[in-house]
């Protein structure tokens, strides 16, 4: 019977919460929402204390509603933003090191109502800042973002599936992955899944175009994902085809120094060196540098 009556009264206090939240008196996100309905009691206090720092500016002086973190990303999927108008604006990753809280969580407000996608990197490392409000703040964006992401990647792996022809949209996917699999907001099976799924893309982006462009972001990718031996079958697909592109040299020293192939590095520099043709600046600054250690481990 006890419990019947707790349970009721938990619900009552949820209903009332969500329509104090919609008529915008109790100054919480969805997220702290998610926590009343989670937490009985200690939620709603909780939602409660949030609410009154908020209304009475203990949490930065030039926002009042977290809520409002969300408008300048709704309207599109740009993930540009433009400068802060005012010269005097502490950037965040000065912000966060410094000891006024007041002008940590202003500073992170304004970032997360600028535009909070073009900040993904910094916003990870506020999370881990030591002031409770500042974490709150970045965990909610973070959470927000992760959801806005992977509805967005649902939506392109849709598209693809059904037009895969479809002008751009590969490109696009692409680009999108990229930034989504880098972005630190998934991780475990989700991230497997996508990281999967961009190599497949990229695949199938070599196999349409045959651009060197297009090789060099794949082998970087099988790179990055340490799937060496596919690496060199598709370096050695891009080096018959374009033999003289000195990206080839540089993939090769690389995928050579990955799997520990001393020798092969060596031999790559003794050709260079000794070839007699034309190198640009860049390529024969690389040779110098692995040549200069291949000497001193030679004399150690």
């Amino acid at each position: 019977m006890i419990g019947f009556i707790m349970l009721f009264l938990h619900i009552f206090i949820v209903i009332i919460a969500f329509f104090l939240m919609k008529k915008r008196m109790l100054k919480i996100d969805r997220i702290m929402f998610v926590i009343i309905v989670c937490i009985p009691f200690w939620g709603m206090l909780s939602a409660l204390i949030v609410s009154f720092m908020i209304l009475t500016e203990r949490v930065g002086v030039n926002n009042k509603n977290l809520e409002n973190m969300k408008s300048s990303d709704e309207s599109g999927d740009t993930i540009v933003v433009e400068a802060p108008e005012s010269e005097n604006v502490v950037p965040l990753q000065d912000a966060l090191i410094m000891d006024d809280p007041s002008v940590r969580r202003s500073v992170m407000l304004d970032v997360l109502m600028s535009g909070t996608k073009s900040y993904i990197p910094v916003i990870n490392e506020a999370r881990m800042n030591d002031d409770v409000e500042v974490v709150h703040y970045a965990t909610t964006a973070m959470v927000e973002l992760s959801k806005e992401f992977e509805l967005k990647a649902q939506e392109y792996s849709a598209r693809y599936a059904e037009n895969p022809e479809e002008d751009g949209l590969l490109e696009d996917y692409i680009s999108f992955l990229e930034q989504y699999v880098s972005s630190n907001m998934i991780q475990g099976q989700l991230l497997e899944i996508q990281r999967n799924t961009l190599m497949q893309l990229l695949a199938e982006k070599v196999s349409r175009n045959s651009r060197q462009e297009d090789y060099v972001s794949f082998i970087n990718a099988l790179f990055a994902e340490k799937q060496f031996s596919i690496a060199d079958t598709v370096l050695s697909e891009m080096e018959t085809s374009w033999p003289k592109d000195e990206r080839c040299i540089k993939l090769r020293l690389r995928y050579y120094y990955e799997t520990g192939a001393g020798n092969k590095i060596k031999e790559i520099v003794d050709t260079v060196k000794n070839s007699g043709n034309y190198y640009s600046r860049e390529i024969r600054d690389l040779v110098d540098l692995w040549d200069i250690g291949n000497k001193e481990e030679q004399r150690a």
